[in-house]
C-alpha cells in the first residue's frame, strides 16, 4: 500500500509540472539574417535546442513569470543572451559576429592574467603539464637541434641531418611545441634553445593560444600545428576581447575582458592542429607526405569519432575529465550547470594512469603433447585511437616467458620453439639490461623508411612506412607462441607482459637519455621492466605427462620395493578370492 503512495505522489507531482513553450528566432546582429543550426539554452535548467534554418526555436521550459535566462551561441559570433520567462513568444536573440580577421597587433595574455580574476583552479590544473611545458621539452631540442642535454648531439638531429633542413631550417616544431613565438615571429620561428627562451616559449601551449583558435580547416588537418592554411586564429581588435569555448550557456560579457563565443572544434580539431601532421615534404603547399602525427586522423575513423555512434567520445571527453562542482569561475558564482560541462585542464596522456587502463590483455595457454602453446589477445577496449600513439619513437613491447614453476625462475625459461619474436627495436643486447630484441614476444609500432629504404628514419625525413602494426580502437591483437616443456616439469608458469616506451632503445642510448623530456626519471632505462608496465597476466599449468613421467625420478632401491609390495598385494587378493 505504502508503495502504491508512493508512486502515486510521483505521478502526481510529474504531471503538476506545467512546460510551457518560449519561442523566438535567432540573428545576426550585423545583417539581420536568421541563424540556422545555432543552440538556445536556458541557463541553469539545463534545456537547450537547436535553431530551424530558418533561425526559430522553440524551447519547453517550466512556467515561470520571470527569471529565465536564454542564450544563445553558434559559432563564428559572440554569445547573447536575453532575460524572459514562460510561456513567451516572438524573442529575438542578435547575435554579433566574433573577430574575422587577426589583429597582429594583440598581445597574447600570460596564463596568470586569466587567474588573476577568474580562473585560479584552471590554472593550477594546466601549470605542471606537458602542455604548459610543451616549449621546454627536452628531447624536441634534441632532436631537432642537439641543444636539449649534453647527449643531443647523438642520434638523429634535424639541422644536422635532415634532408629538408638546407630548405626548411625550422621544419614547424615551435608551430606546437612554441606556439606563441611561432604566432609572434611567423618567417623566422626557429624553435627557440630551452635555455633563457621568451616568455611566450616558457608559456607552452597556453590559456590564449587554444581560445583564440576561430576554426580548424578540417580538410587541411595534416598541415602542421598553427599553420596558416589550416587554422585561423583571430586575436581581437584594441578594446575588444574574445574567448572562445565549448560552453552554450556563458552569458558573462565585459566588453575589453571577457566576451565568450561559441567553438565547438574545441573538443578535437583543435586537438588535431598538433596530434595529426604529416612530414616535412613540400609540393606546391600541399603536405603531401608520411603521416607523422595520426593520432586525430585515428580517432576520427573509429566509432568514437562518429558522433553517430553510441561509443562517441572526444579528446576532451577523455583528456580533460569532468571536474566535481561544475565550477568555471572561482570570483563568481556561476549558475547552475551539468558538472561534466566543466572540464580539467590538467590535460594528460602517457601517465600510469591512461597506461594501465589502455588495454586489456588475456591469456589462453595449454599444453598438447610435450608442447606448451601460448595465445595471447591484446584489445584495445578503452583507447580512442591507436596503441600506441603519437610521435613514431613510442612502442610496447609484449613479452611472453615459461618455466618450471617448483623448480625454476623466469631466469630459466622453457626453450622457445615459435617464431613471433620481437624486432630489433626492442633493443638489441643483454635482456637483464632491457636489451628484449629476439626474445618469445612482439614489438608494436610505426617504422617509417627514407627514400633509400632505410629505417627507421625520424619522420621528418620518411617517404614510406616499413611496418605499421599498433592496435587501432576496439580492435585485437592475436599472437601465438611454443615452448617445448621437459616431461619432468609437472607445473608450467606462464607470464605475459605488456611494456611501453617512450623511444626506441637505440635512440634512447645514443642520446643518453636519462629523463623524460620534462625532466622526470625514464623508466625505459630502470629496472625490472624498462619502460612502463601496462599489463601483466600470469597462469599455471599442471602437465600431466609431467606427473606420470616423474615416478622414475623414485630410483632403483624405490622402483624395486613399490613393484614388491604391489606384487605381494596382487597375491593376496587372489589367494582371498580364491578361498
Amino acid at each position: 500500500m505504502i508503495f502504491r503512495l508512493i508512486a502515486g505522489l510521483c505521478l502526481l507531482a510529474v504531471f503538476s509540472v506545467q512546460a510551457d513553450p518560449v519561442s523566438g528566432i535567432l540573428t545576426n546582429g550585423n545583417t539581420g539574417q536568421p541563424l540556422g543550426n545555432a543552440w538556445v539554452s536556458a541557463q541553469g535548467l539545463f534545456n537547450r535546442t537547436q535553431t530551424a534554418a530558418d533561425g526559430s526555436f522553440t524551447l519547453d521550459l517550466p512556467a515561470t513569470p520571470s527569471g529565465i535566462t536564454l542564450v544563445g551561441a553558434a559559432k563564428g559570433f559572440y554569445s547573447a543572451s536575453i532575460g524572459t520567462g514562460s510561456p513567451a513568444s516572438g524573442l529575438n536573440l542578435s547575435l554579433t559576429p566574433s573577430p574575422q580577421t587577426d589583429n597582429l597587433a594583440y598581445s597574447l595574455l600570460a596564463p596568470d592574467n586569466c587567474a588573476s580574476f577568474c580562473h585560479t583552479e584552471q590554472l593550477a590544473q594546466w601549470q605542471d603539464t606537458p602542455m604548459a611545458k610543451a616549449g621546454l621539452n627536452t628531447w624536441v631540442h634534441d632532436i631537432y637541434d642537439g641543444s636539449g642535454t649534453p647527449g643531443g648531439m647523438g642520434g638523429f638531429v634535424y639541422v644536422r641531418d635532415s634532408v629538408h633542413a638546407s630548405v626548411n631550417q625550422n621544419s614547424e616544431c615551435a608551430s606546437c611545441h612554441q606556439p606563441q613565438y611561432w604566432l609572434e615571429n611567423p618567417d623566422t620561428a626557429l624553435l627557440n634553445p630551452p635555455g633563457i627562451p621568451p616568455s611566450g616559449v616558457a608559456h607552452g601551449v597556453s590559456c590564449e593560444i587554444c581560445h583564440k583558435i576561430a576554426d580548424i580547416d578540417e580538410s587541411r588537418i595534416n598541415f602542421p600545428g598553427l599553420h596558416p592554411d589550416s587554422v585561423t586564429v583571430t586575436r581581437p581588435p584594441s578594446g575588444r576581447q574574445v574567448q572562445y569555448g565549448v560552453l552554450r550557456d556563458v552569458s558573462f560579457n565585459i566588453p575589453g575582458t571577457m566576451e565568450p563565443s561559441y567553438q565547438p572544434q574545441l573538443v578535437a580539431e583543435v586537438c588535431g592542429a598538433c596530434h595529426q601532421d604529416k612530414n616535412d615534404i613540400h609540393d606546391n603547399g600541399q603536405f603531401d607526405g608520411i603521416t607523422s602525427e595520426p593520432t586525430y586522423s585515428e580517432w576520427a575513423s573509429s566509432p568514437y569519432g562518429d558522433p553517430a555512434s553510441p561509443q562517441y567520445q572526444t579528446c576532451v571527453d577523455c583528456h580533460m575529465p569532468a571536474v566535481n562542482g561544475g565550477r568555471v569561475c572561482q570570483a563568481i558564482t556561476p549558475p547552475a550547470r551539468d558538472p561534466d560541462a566543466v572540464r580539467s585542464h590538467q590535460i594528460l596522456g602517457t601517465t600510469p594512469e591512461y597506461l594501465e587502463n589502455a588495454v586489456e590483455l588475456t591469456l589462453d595457454s595449454r599444453i598438447v603433447n610435450g608442447e606448451l602453446i601460448v595465445d595471447v589477445d591484446i584489445y584495445n577496449h578503452a583507447t580512442g585511437h591507436h596503441v600506441p600513439s603519437g610521435v613514431t619513437i613510442r612502442n610496447m613491447i609484449l613479452l611472453v616467458e615459461a618455466w618450471d614453476a617448483d623448480q625454476g625462475s623466469p631466469d630459466q625459461p622453457f626453450t622457445y620453439t615459435g617464431n613471433q619474436q620481437v624486432h630489433e627495436l626492442g633493443g638489441v643486447g643483454d635482456p637483464a639490461q632491457g636489451y628484449y630484441a629476439g626474445l618469445p614476444g612482439k614489438l608494436f609500432a610505426k617504422i617509417n623508411h627514407d627514400a633509400n629504404g632505410n629505417g627507421p628514419t625520424f619522420f621528418t625525413d620518411a617517404t614510406g612506412i616499413t611496418l605499421d602494426n599498433r592496435i587501432p580502437a576496439l580492435s585485437h591483437d592475436l599472437s601465438q607462441y611454443r615452448f617445448q616443456v621437459p616431461p619432468t616439469v609437472s607445473q608450467v608458469q606462464v607470464r605475459a607482459r605488456l611494456i611501453y616506451r617512450r623511444s626506441f632503445r637505440f635512440l634512447l642510448d645514443a642520446k643518453a637519455w636519462q629523463e623524460d623530456g620534462h625532466g622526470a626519471p625514464l623508466e625505459d632505462i630502470a629496472a625490472p621492466y624498462f619502460g612502463h608496465l601496462m599489463e601483466e597476466r600470469v597462469q599455471q599449468l599442471q602437465n600431466a605427462a609431467g606427473t606420470a613421467a616423474s615416478i622414475p625420478s623414485l630410483g632403483r632401491n624405490a622402483l624395486l620395493a613399490l613393484a614388491l609390495l604391489l606384487l605381494a598385494t596382487g597375491m593376496a587378493f587372489r589367494w582371498r578370492t580364491h578361498r
